[in-house]
């Protein structure tokens, strides 16, 4: 009888052993979804950029997205291509145009199209800011975006205004 007495005590004690190192472990730990370190990044990034999009936006004169004729032509596999299509199209004289696409966040995509020579008596230059998002979350390749914020700035002629970048219309 001791001897299973014995068994039993040492039973019950390693049971309590081990309940009590389960209990000590979910006490210490809470579950926590797995990230890799790319994506905590990612995030950190989003929230860093995001006030500098916006305080981007302020410096352009703000373009009524409802002005654009076609919806279906707002939307494509190529932020560049977008862009263009709607702002880069403005008649120059000899000037120049140049185009840059940055991706600042995951989700947005930037794209800049400058033009010099422009074919107006008191703007000089016309430079647009573009902002496309995607359509869905999804990651399919190629992604399709949207165009969702525009915006312009100009440069005035020499006696026509202000030589530097800005909101304010040209004389």
């Amino acid at each position: 009888m001791s001897g299973k007495f014995k068994s039993l005590v040492v039973l019950v004690g390693m049971a309590l052993g081990l309940s009590a190192c389960s209990i000590s472990n979910s006490t210490q730990s809470t579950p926590t979804p797995a990230s890799s370190p790319s994506v905590e990044q990612s995030s950190q990034q989003v929230s860093q950029n995001a006030p500098i999009a916006e305080t981007e936006r302020t410096k352009y004169k703000p373009i009524p997205l409802q002005e654009i004729k076609s919806a279906n032509s707002l939307k494509g596999t190529d932020p560049k291509a977008i862009a263009i299509a709607h702002f880069g199209q403005t008649e120059s004289e000899g000037g120049t145009r140049e185009v840059t696409l940055e991706y600042p966040q995951q989700n947005l995509a930037v794209v800049t199209i400058t033009q010099t020579g422009v074919a107006d008596d008191s703007v000089g230059a016309i430079r647009h800011r573009v902002e496309l998002v995607p359509t869905s979350p999804s990651a399919q390749t190629p992604k399709e975006w949207k165009l969702a914020w525009a915006g312009s700035q100009v440069k005035c002629h020499v006696g026509r205004g202000h030589q530097d970048w800005s909101t304010q219309n040209c004389q």
